[in-house]
């Protein structure tokens, strides 16, 4: 009947039923080691293939036949048992291997013994070494979650233990299993160790400041590039220059507008901040956050004109200057200007303020031709910045006066930067 029994069902999955059977009857009456997986645990296991699906950890245990040092063939389905869990693609797990070979006197041969089944796993993979493929979900600041199919090595390890010198406590798995002439392999979900100690990539990798003249630029932890979950990806050290253009004697000299085709934005400054790691608006699948902070010292008449910083910002009409949430800084010492920008932002922010057409009068002077200097054209009407006094000193309108930093060359403060971290809680918005 038996003989029947096996020409009716596949051999292979027949035993396999009984190395699991033999399994639980070890478990169960803690005779001597059989060959089966187990599940490291002080309790005993209910349902031991539910256990078995992606288990955090999980143990391969071979015995031997006398002296011989290669695994039985009835052994292979549960090494292919093993196999399949642990290298699965679609397992999130990421394992690592320890295989213990416990010798009953003959050092020699528990390291054979253990080195056939390392072999049996790095065959499988047709490499020296055992490799595995894995999916790889990531999470990136700029493409948002994506998955990828990482091929690494996985971290294996082997040790010959002689039992006899061996206390008996530590020749027994789960308290109750005999582990004397067999070999164990330990698989354990260990990610830092499959995929890499540094499983997150932020750029910058911890908080930094960067100066310009006047300006500065803070970039909090990851607020330039943020990528988790992955290795072997991460970019190169950012490199970020400020170069600012706050006097007032060098915008009216060569006077223009904030470019935008719809309003009219008063130019009172702009700060160049160029980047290896610069994005265009829009460049991202999600929406970026704005994690990274720009000030400026100011004066209080620049905050009462309601001065604001503007950058660029992808719209229904393409991409334009717009004005940021500009703040006022809280607390004693230099006043301070600040907002919020993104990595795509990385490029000419303007200082000034968005005005009507028919206020151009209020702030500039109107002339006649175009061919003056530092000229500029609103419709039909040209305007100049600044008229130049009997003492040749340039003389500005009070109103575009007041967005300027101007102030006696003495009384330049040349580091007039805060090392502070900026605040979270800017006292109020300049509207």
């Amino acid at each position: 009947m038996y003989s029947i029994l096996c020409k009716m069902v596949n051999a292979r999955g027949l035993r396999r039923v009984l190395a699991l059977t033999a399994f639980c009857f070890a478990a169960a009456i803690g005779l001597q080691a059989q060959s089966g997986l187990y599940i490291p645990s002080a309790k005993p296991i209910k349902n031991i293939q539910k256990a078995l699906v992606n288990p955090e950890r999980f143990c391969l245990l071979l015995t031997f036949d006398g002296d011989q040092p290669t695994f039985r063939e009835a052994d292979l389905d549960l090494l292919d048992s093993a196999y399949r869990i642990a290298f699965d693609l679609e397992n999130p797990r990421y394992y690592t291997m320890l295989v213990e070979s416990y010798a009953d006197g003959d050092l020699e041969l528990g390291r054979l013994r253990a080195a056939s089944v390392m072999r049996y796993f790095a065959d499988r993979s047709r490499a020296p070494f055992p490799i595995r493929f894995a999916r790889n979900p990531i999470h990136c600041s700029c493409h948002g979650d994506t998955t990828e199919i990482l091929r690494f090595e996985v971290p294996a390890a082997t040790e010959v233990y002689d039992c006899s010198q061996l206390p008996e406590a530590r020749m027994l798995l789960n308290k109750s299993i005999q582990l004397r002439g067999t070999v164990l392999v330990t698989f354990r979900h260990d990610p830092d160790e499959c995929l890499g100690s540094a499983r997150g990539c932020f750029t910058p990798a911890e908080d930094s400041l960067v100066r310009g003249y006047y300006a500065q630029l803070f970039l909090a932890r990851g607020s330039v590039y943020t990528l988790e979950g992955t290795k072997d990806t991460c970019p190169e050290d950012i490199q970020i220059k400020i170069d600012d253009h706050l006097g007032y004697r060098e915008i009216i000299e060569n006077y223009s507008l904030i470019p935008h085709p719809k309003q009219v934005l008063v130019n009172a400054g702009y700060i160049v901040i160029t980047s290896n790691f610069s994005r265009q608006p829009g460049e991202c699948e999600v929406p970026l956050k704005d994690s990274i902070l720009i000030r400026i010292p100011a004066t209080q008449e620049q905050v009462d004109a309601k001065l604001r910083f503007f950058a660029k910002v992808k719209t229904s009409r393409g991409i334009e200057y717009k004005a940021l949430p500009t703040r006022k800084m809280p607390g004693k010492g230099a006043l301070m200007l600040q907002a919020p920008l993104n990595v795509s932002q990385l490029d000419t922010i303007f200082l000034g303020k968005r005005i009507q057409e028919d206020e151009l009068k209020k702030y500039f002077y109107p002339v006649d031709s175009p061919t003056e200097a530092s000229a500029f054209t609103v419709g039909r009407r040209h305007y100049v910045p600044y008229r130049v006094g009997r003492q040749g000193d340039y003389e500005l309108k009070n109103p575009l006066r007041a967005l300027f930093r101007i102030a006696p060359e003495q009384e330049e403060d040349l580091n007039p930067a805060s090392d502070r971290r900026p605040s979270d809680n800017p006292e109020e918005i300049i509207d």
